[in-house]
């Protein structure tokens, strides 16, 4: 049988849950996977453990890299990826058992999609339910309306757009399924970013690459005081000014050339505009309470601010309030072509 995905774990003194990460893996109903596992010289009884799984399924490779850190050995792992697919599997997360395979028919049956995305199940360290933020405040469920259930395709750069108002589409590596080309053309994951590297590939994916929603399989992430993105500060003005200068350096080597957007008149219209939008949503974050935010929006509607008079017509009964709804404007912007919804029966099409 030939590998169709290649499974890539980074794990440094990952023993914790690494377990239950293989058990997810060896539990797959898709079994044409390879798994390659770039340990980085862990303490803790992980490598013995990598080793004892590669023993006794030949589809298991285990290689030690130098400790410096969670990106680079994703990229160690990818370039060493024999098949067409590739999913990232952190080292304490989880996933459905029918997870690689609706992933992997979905991106059979829409050729013109590089990603495969589904819904993220949160857990807590135990492995119970977590509290499920994703459904309800990501940007992705907030841009996707009523389609977040339903099989959609997302049409570059609709997902990259949604990027530039600064959050991250793609909550947890852990929701795709990515075509191995695809990192031939965009490049692999930055290392100099620190926790929040995977912001700045998402960002050139969204921009580059077109995704098929699968919503009936999930992938988890773990909450717990241990991982990657514990330290990251999430909604800081650090965190903040990190996600500023990533964009600016994705926005600045599309300039030079260096992506499939570059020199597009109405792609810099688009980024125009959702820096505008941006800049209106920190603001209005950004103030203290609410008497402040609605006198703020009057005085910029007052001033000809248009996303100021888009966020007041929100407000009126009925209709679908900003900040939460403001990343359905960018569908509008492009003509309705962001996302397009597939069919029910579109695995046996």
């Amino acid at each position: 049988m030939s590998t169709a995905v290649s499974i890539c774990l980074p794990t440094r003194n990952s023993i914790r849950f690494l377990a239950e990460r293989l058990a997810s893996i060896r539990n797959q109903s898709c079994t044409a996977w390879e798994l390659i596992a770039v340990d980085s010289h862990s303490e803790d009884g992980t490598l013995e453990m990598l080793e004892d799984f590669a023993a006794r399924d030949p589809r298991v490779r285990v290689l030690q890299a130098p400790k410096d850190g969670i990106y680079p050995n994703f990229n160690r792992a990818i370039r060493q990826a024999q098949g067409r697919f590739v999913y990232i599997a952190t080292s304490d997360d989880t996933m459905a058992p029918d997870c690689l395979e609706k992933l992997l028919t979905a991106l059979a049956q829409n050729l013109d999609c590089e990603l495969a995305h589904c819904p993220m199940r949160v857990i807590d360290e135990h492995g119970e339910p977590g509290r499920d933020w994703w459904s309800g405040n990501s940007i992705f469920a907030r841009s996707s309306g009523n389609l977040l259930h339903c099989p959609h395709k997302r049409i570059a750069p609709f997902d990259g757009m949604l990027c530039l108002l600064g959050d991250n589409i793609y909550s947890s590596v852990t929701q795709l399924l990515i075509k191995r080309s695809l990192f031939d053309r965009i490049g692999f994951y930055p290392s100099d970013w620190g926790s929040l590297g995977d912001f700045h590939w998402n960002l050139r994916a969204g921009l580059a690459a077109s995704a098929v929603h699968v919503p009936d399989t999930w992938g988890g992430w773990r909450m717990h005081p241990g991982q990657a993105t514990a330290g990251a500060h999430l909604g800081s003005s650090e965190h903040q000014a990190q996600i500023e200068a990533m964009i600016g350096d994705v926005l600045h080597h599309l300039a030079q050339g260096e992506g499939v957007r570059a020199g597009s008149e109405a792609f810099g219209e688009l980024v125009k505009r959702t820096a505008e939008l941006r800049a209106h949503l920190r603001e209005h974050a950004g103030r203290a309470c609410s008497w402040q935010r609605r006198l703020a929006l009057i005085r910029d509607a007052v001033l000809g601010r248009h996303f100021a008079w888009q966020h007041l017509a929100s407000l009126a009964p009925g209709r679908q309030r900003w900040p939460r709804a403001a990343p359905q404007a960018l569908r509008a912007w492009l003509e309705g072509g962001g996302l397009i919804r597939l069919p029910e029966d579109w695995r046996r099409n």
